[in-house]
C-alpha cells in the first residue's frame, strides 16, 4: 500500500489523498486504487470494459463500481460516451509526486536519485589523483543523500499498484 511519503496519510491500507485546500480529504484504496492509477498511466478515457480487462476484473460490473466510485469523490469525469477521465479540475497531491513517461510511472526521486549519483561520480573523477580523507569527507553526504534518494524511490516505486496479477 501506499503511504504518507507519496502524498496522503497511511491508515491501514488506505490512501487518504487530498483534493485540495478547501475539498475533504477522498479514501482510496485497493482495486479502486489500481483503477485510478491505470486511468492516470493512460491519459486518456477509457470505458467501463476496457478496465475491465485490463485489470483482469471478473465483470464489468465491478469495473463499473470502481470507476463510479472515483466520480462520485470527484476524481473522475464522464463524459456523453460512458468513457472515464481523469478530472482535470481536481488536483490530486498523490500526483505530484511522480513523472508519467511513454506510460512508465516514475517516482520523481529516481530523477534527483540520478542527479546526485552522477554528481557524486563526477566529483570522484574530478579528484581521483588527489584523492585525500578531506576530498572523501568532501563526497560523503552526496553519497548519503543519494543512497536515501535511491532507497525512497524504490520504496515509492514497489508501492505503484500492480497491473499484471489478475484481480478478484
Amino acid at each position: 500500500m501506499l503511504d504518507s511519503n507519496i502524498g496522503g496519510e497511511r491508515k491501514e491500507g488506505w490512501l487518504f489523498l487530498s483534493l485540495g485546500e478547501d475539498k475533504e480529504l477522498v479514501e482510496i484504496s485497493g482495486n479502486t486504487l489500481r483503477v485510478y492509477f491505470y486511468l492516470f498511466k493512460r491519459r486518456q478515457t477509457c470505458g467501463v470494459r476496457e478496465i475491465q480487462r485490463a485489470l483482469g476484473f471478473s465483470s464489468s460490473s465491478s469495473a463499473h463500481y470502481h470507476l463510479e466510485k472515483l466520480a462520485s469523490k470527484g476524481v473522475l469525469t464522464k463524459d456523453l460516451y460512458g468513457n472515464y477521465r481523469i478530472s482535470e479540475q481536481t488536483r490530486v497531491k498523490l500526483i505530484d509526486r511522480f513523472y508519467v513517461v511513454r506510460g512508465v510511472v516514475l517516482p520523481k526521486q529516481v530523477v534527483y536519485a540520478s542527479a546526485t549519483s552522477v554528481m557524486c561520480m563526477l566529483f570522484l573523477l574530478l579528484f581521483w589523483n588527489s584523492l585525500t580523507l578531506t576530498v572523501v569527507l568532501a563526497l560523503l553526504p552526496g553519497v548519503v543523500a543519494s543512497g536515501i534518494l535511491w532507497y525512497d524511490a524504490g520504496r515509492l516505486w514497489s508501492s505503484l499498484p500492480s497491473f499484471k496479477r489478475g484481480v478478484r
